[in-house]
């Protein structure tokens, strides 16, 4: 059995508004273990990036505020911490990689002194060997002429080599947890690749545990150990990879699946055309959640019961061999 590195329990993160109080992650649990990765997914606006922030403690206060909950990281709560004491963790044990890198890097300094200021920050070495630090992370995320390239500006990286960039960074500092937020987001397809391939590698070298956050089954299937599907802020499915893949049980979780592009071909091996499917509607407002399951307006396995009471996570049976580390759990009141 893996060892326990991260335990978020019962996690509320609301953003108070004009119109009221918007729950962004309502009640969300799960672990994450050493050397493994666990993948985040949902569409837009179901609490993946609300989570990861929360995590850090980066969500800012106002308007949007953790309203309960524990962040066990290695024993400690970090919603109970100092901010200083935070701030030696953020960076240095827990670090994470954002969305859009051009937004993330600073556009009037180098892309050496980003990556220098990190190092000094939280490893205090001296100035000669923080700047030989930088330049091995750049060989290390596979950038050419590391020594050279260190002197660059962010405009003049394209958005792979920026990506790399901050994948150098957040591991500059020898983190423990790397949460990925959409890392591969706006990148070309060979591109994603690259990063996907180059995250997994570092990750077997060095051995952290890794929180993947994306809308992407594929990505997740081929990176992630096991995953948690959000849907409005509440965790709907989780289970390991193989099981989510095998034998997905949550009509939303079915629905994304379905909505893979696949190739496949028919006995003379002509390739078979398939229409992708869709689900239907949006996202619910979360300051006008429907009565019962969030989901239903846009399930078509819906039922009166449905329509009740929102349906506690429960655990079902596994057809991959039960996992105690990750079982499998959905939030729905019928079995499909």
């Amino acid at each position: 059995m893996s060892d326990k590195i991260l335990e978020v329990k019962n996690l509320q993160t609301s953003f108070f508004t004009e119109e009221g109080e918007v729950k962004a992650v309502d009640d969300v649990s799960f672990s994450v273990y050493k050397g493994k990765t666990l993948g985040i997914v949902g569409e837009s606006g179901s609490g993946k990036s609300v989570t990861s922030l929360s995590i850090m403690r980066l969500i800012p206060d106002p308007p949007g505020k953790v309203m309960k909950g524990e962040i066990l990281y290695e024993g400690k709560d970090l919603l109970k911490l100092a901010p200083s004491e935070m701030r030696k963790i953020r960076g240095n044990e827990i670090s994470m990689i954002f969305q859009e890198p051009m937004t993330s890097l600073n556009p009037v300094f180098t892309i050496g002194n980003q990556i220098c200021e990190a190092i000094a920050l939280h490893q205090k070495l001296p100035k000669n060997e923080v700047r030989a630090k930088a330049i091995e992370m750049l060989k290390l995320v596979g950038i050419p002429s590391p020594e050279t390239r260190i002197d660059d500006y962010p405009h003049q990286l394209s958005g792979g080599m920026r990506q790399r960039v901050m994948i150098a960074m957040a591991l500059s500092c020898d983190p423990s947890i790397l949460i990925a937020d959409e890392p591969t987001t706006a990148l070309d397809v060979t591109i994603q690749a690259q990063i996907l391939d180059l995250l997994a590698g570092l990750q077997a070298k060095v051995g952290m545990a890794m929180i993947l956050i994306t809308h992407d089954l594929g990505v997740v299937a081929e990176v992630a150990d096991e995953v948690v599907v959000m849907y409005a802020g509440r965790v709907v499915e989780q289970g390991t990879v193989n099981e989510l893949f095998k034998n997905p049980k949550h009509p939303y979780t079915k629905g994304l699946l379905n909505s893979i592009p696949t190739l496949s071909k028919d006995p003379t091996g002509k390739i078979k055309k398939k229409r992708l499917e869709t689900i239907p509607g949006i996202v619910p407002s979360l300051l006008h959640l429907p009565q019962g399951c969030r989901f239903q307006d846009r399930c078509s396995y819906v039922i009166d019961a449905c329509r009740g009471k929102e349906p506690d996570l429960r655990q079902v049976a596994s057809v991959t061999g039960a996992n105690p580390e990750m079982p499998h759990a959905i939030r729905c009141v019928r079995d499909i």
